[in-house]
């Protein structure tokens, strides 16, 4: 009678974890699209058997086990930190490049050309009233191009700002997610799928803003790392990062009064802007301390659209001046065209302007050597210069201008072509990782059957062991 009892309880044992195998599989089916969930399933241990002893086998749960694959976690992160670099930094060099016109018919292509062409037709005529007022035009007309084109560009410079703070912000957030999952973690040694996969999540959506790593610490705690080891959460202590725009003080600013460049601090307030290499933060940074420093300039460089403004108003102010306003005995002097702010160099193209003491008649076509014309052909002939005058590291001031745009236009080609491969590298490694540890539907239903007619025939050897008692009970004959 002690056989069958100890039979019955060892059937009782193996409904138990049958149902907890039950249980496991519909978990799983209930979260196959929940994201950062990883399928689980029950171990079942095989309980010894020796009738001798009295052990009589069965089987009992002994936890669940994890599909989690640690290294397709890894590469999935690590791929999305390169595509949300390419995404932002693709979406913000089209921004910066849509401001160039490559078909020279409007903005500061259009303008110096114009320019240079009533340059030419004041060459014709030096004394016309008209042709020296269509200069003045053109001038003006340049300089604010150069204006206009430099404030968008600032205005972008600062849209950027906006969104690198917004960034920060939201890795802030996430990095307390993850700092909370550590604090329950702590609390319970039990595991939880549904925590796991709530940290998994969280990971995944701070690997398309930064870039990072993570280390499982012998407790369950996760410490995530900055690059270059600036730690955003170890244990259950959070370092917040901050943003701040300034002009750079180390190495000594060679620009003092540049255009200000984004640093990102951590909580200590030191500046680790440059370990920010991935995600959509270093895509930012990327467009707006790089990209877009490389035409405005910042504390160690001028700027090309300054270099470019500069060049044009000296050269041109340096030409009017050494010249005359006619052949005449004691002529006046030629005055300066432009303007510009020049104690701050990585300002020029904001502050170009037309010299506002200029009237017509003060421009200067005499040449130093007494030609009528000599600077107004100079002048008209800085259109295609090849020599020193005129020239930026060998280009016309046209060609100098095409390069600054081709250059913005390559920058946003080079980020759109990466985004595009990067997106199928990413789905390779997410379909990769939904194979090891995604749930599957398929393999689930295949599973309940199993487990449900195990559950049944484990049932039936318990009706059958229930009968086998009742009537071991019925054969005892009362005295």
């Amino acid at each position: 009678m002690s056989g069958i009892t100890a039979s019955i309880s060892t059937a009782g044992n193996a409904l138990e974890a049958l149902q907890q195998a039950l249980s496991v599989i519909q978990n799983n089916i209930n979260n196959a699209s929940t994201p950062g969930y990883a399928s689980q399933s029950l171990n079942l241990e095989a309980m010894p058997m020796d009738i001798g002893e009295g052990l009589v086998g069965g089987v009992m749960a002994d936890g669940l086990n994890n599909s989690r694959d640690q290294y397709a976690e890894e590469a999935v992160q690590s791929q999305t930190q390169q595509l949300g670099f390419y995404t932002a930094q693709a979406q913000n060099t089209g921004t910066i490049q849509s401001f160039f016109d490559v078909t020279g018919a409007s903005g500061v292509s259009s303008s110096l050309s114009a320019l240079f062409q009533s340059f030419s037709a004041w060459s014709t005529t030096p004394d016309d009233p008209t042709a020296q007022q269509n200069v003045l035009a053109a001038a003006n007309t340049v300089a604010q191009s150069f204006q206009g084109l430099a404030n968008s560009l600032t205005q972008t410079a600062q849209q950027i700002d906006g969104q690198v703070g917004s960034t920060v912000q939201q890795i802030n957030a996430i990095a307390t997610q993850i700092q909370q999952y550590n604090v329950q973690k702590l609390q319970s040694s039990q595991p939880d799928p549904g925590e796991d996969a709530q940290l998994y999540s969280a990971l995944d959506s701070l690997s398309q803003l930064t870039n990072f790593t993570t280390v499982t610490q012998s407790d369950g705690t996760v410490t995530v790392l900055l690059a270059g080891g600036t730690p955003l959460v170890d244990g259950t202590q959070q370092n917040t990062l901050s943003s701040n725009v300034s002009v750079a003080t180390q190495p000594k600013p060679v620009y003092a009064q540049s255009l200000p460049t984004d640093q990102v601090l951590d909580a200590q307030g030191n500046d680790i802007t440059s370990q920010i290499t991935g995600g959509q933060l270093g895509g930012l940074l990327d467009a707006r301390n790089r990209v877009l420093a490389g035409i405005m300039g910042d504390s160690q460089q001028q700027g090309t659209l300054n270099q470019l403004a500069q060049g044009l108003a000296d050269t041109v102010n340096q030409i009017l001046e050494s010249g005359t306003v006619s052949t005449a005995a004691g002529a006046a002097s030629g005055t300066a065209l432009f303007t510009y702010d020049s104690k701050n160099p990585a300002t020029v193209a904001s502050t170009l302007a037309l010299n506002p003491s200029i009237a017509p008649d003060q421009l200067a076509p005499v040449d130093s050597s007494g030609n009528a014309n000599g600077n107004a052909n100079a002048l008209a002939a800085l259109e295609n210069a090849t020599g020193t005058q005129g020239t930026i590291g060998g280009l016309s001031y046209l060609q100098y201008f095409g390069q600054i745009a081709a250059n913005a236009g390559q920058e946003n080609q080079t980020a759109t072509a990466n985004e595009q491969t990067q997106q199928q590298v990413v789905a390779q490694a997410t379909t990769l990782r939904g194979q090891v540890s995604g749930v599957s539907l398929d393999a689930e239903a295949s599973a309940v059957l199993q487990f449900q007619q195990a559950y049944q025939a484990t049932a039936q050897v318990l009706t059958v062991l229930d009968n086998m008692g009742q009537d071991l009970m019925n054969l005892i004959v009362p005295t």
